[in-house]
Order: structure tokens, then C-alpha cells, then sequence
């Protein structure tokens, strides 16, 4: 199974300058960003949205979200239950770091799939 340990090894990623967890509710389960209560509600409300109107539509899989602001952006990526947000090092193609960003996600995944399968 996979848990908050395998997860927060995220931070180890090159391009990776902070990263959450949070669950639907906002409640942020591991990271080194700090957003308050509010602000990580709101982002669990946004990647929750974005990711159920993508359902809705004939696009396929919402795989993450970018949110731009003027001196960093924050990659949300939806995964069930739970959000994960990344913020990008500067410097760092956004792309470059959401592919590794979203590999890792898989590889862990993978490994969660074969540790039920043993």
C-alpha cells in the first residue's frame, strides 16, 4: 500500500521547489508548502471541479492543472480523493516537471498495484 512515506519522496524530484497533499476536504497530509487552511481548501476545490467537468465533457482525463501567477505557478494535479500541488522551481520548464512529477505518481501507484497483487 502505498503511504505518506513513499509520497513526500515527491520532493526529491529535480524542478520540484514545494509540494502538498490534501485531501477533498483541504486538509493538507504531507508537503513543504505552507497555505493556510483556506487557500488549501480552495485549491482541493478547484482541482476537484476542473477535474469533473473534464469528466463531463468529451475531452479526455484531466491530468493536471496549471495555476499561473506572476512569480510561480502551482501545478494541481487530481488524483480521487485527493489533490496533489506542485510548485515548480524556478527556472524549470512547467512541462518538464509536470511529466516527472506525474511519472513518479505512477511509479508509486504501480508499486502500491503490485505489493496487493504479492
Amino acid at each position: 500500500m502505498t503511504t505518506l512515506l513513499d509520497f513526500i519522496k515527491i520532493a526529491r524530484i529535480d524542478g520540484v521547489a514545494s509540494y502538498c497533499l490534501l485531501r477533498d476536504d483541504g486538509q493538507c497530509l504531507a508537503g513543504t508548502a505552507m497555505y493556510t487552511k483556506n487557500v488549501c481548501t480552495a485549491l482541493s476545490r478547484i482541482a476537484k471541479r476542473g477535474q469533473t467537468r473534464r469528466e463531463k465533457s468529451d475531452f479526455p482525463p484531466l491530468s493536471g492543472l496549471w495555476i499561473r501567477g506572476t512569480e510561480a505557478s502551482l501545478l494541481l494535479i487530481p488524483m480521487g480523493n485527493y489533490t496533489v500541488g506542485v510548485t515548480p522551481s524556478p527556472g524549470r520548464p512547467e512541462n518538464d516537471v509536470m511529466t516527472e512529477v506525474l511519472a513518479f505518481l505512477q511509479r508509486i501507484r504501480h508499486q502500491h498495484t503490485v505489493s496487493q497483487k504479492s
